[in-house]
């Protein structure tokens, strides 16, 4: 399925009434440097400055609404993960870092374009930023899960950085033997559009943050 790509004012885009390829421009902004707690210790993580971008309505229904951003926004690693914890993307440093710094900067840029933002959030949203799974962009493996339509158009699957296609992780960790000695691998999708696994400690990989909204009275 083709979906049309249709400019919206931010307003429209996080309203129900948003449909599948309504998109709007996000202006680039500037992560800062900053040391975020995690496992008892201080990691210290860069400044970024994001592109700009198309932020995209990719879902809407069964009371959710999701949006992905066009272009891959920083590079990190998903790694370290919560000692003692299951290693998945939930308990890592990149989940964190997602949540305490680049929603609360996103949120600055949103309420700069609508000032309305903040005041409809706290009452009106429930907001998760992460990424997204091998089974959102590729299917699953039975007729239950056959991922997001908005992927069915290989072009969707690209994120850019400077014109340039780029690497962005995926939350889906390797399954390797219990009994063999092996770094955390975690999905990403290549350059080429297609998935393979790299290790989860690897900076150089980009960070293409999904957002899946949900209303409280629903």
């Amino acid at each position: 399925m083709i979906f049309d790509e249709t400019r919206v004012e931010l307003k429209e885009l996080f309203r129900w009434a948003a449909e599948i390829g309504d998109y709007a421009v996000i202006p680039s902004f500037t992560l800062p440097a900053t040391k975020l707690d995690f496992n008892g210790k201080e990691i210290e993580c860069p400044e970024f400055t994001t592109p700009e971008t198309k932020l995209y309505c990719i879902y809407n229904a069964n009371g959710e609404r999701q949006y992905l951003f066009d272009s891959v926004m920083f590079n990190m690693s998903i790694a370290p993960f919560k000692d003692g914890k299951e290693v998945c993307f939930k308990n890592s440093f990149l989940k964190k870092y997602l949540k305490k710094l680049f929603m609360s900067e996103f949120e600055a840029q949103i309420y700069k374009i609508d000032s309305d933002w903040n005041e409809d959030a706290a009452g009106k949203f429930k907001i998760k930023c992460d990424i997204l799974s091998k089974a959102d962009i590729f299917g699953g493996l039975d007729d239950e899960n056959n991922g997001l339509e908005w992927f069915n158009e290989m072009k969707h699957r690209f994120a850019c950085d400077d014109e340039c296609s780029r690497w962005y992780w995926l939350s889906d960790v390797e399954e390797v033997d219990e009994e063999v000695a092996s770094s955390s691998r975690f999905a990403a999708v290549y350059y080429d559009g297609f998935a393979n696994y790299l290790s989860a400690s690897g900076t150089y990989i980009y960070v293409r943050p999904r957002f899946v909204i949900r209303d409280k009275d629903r």
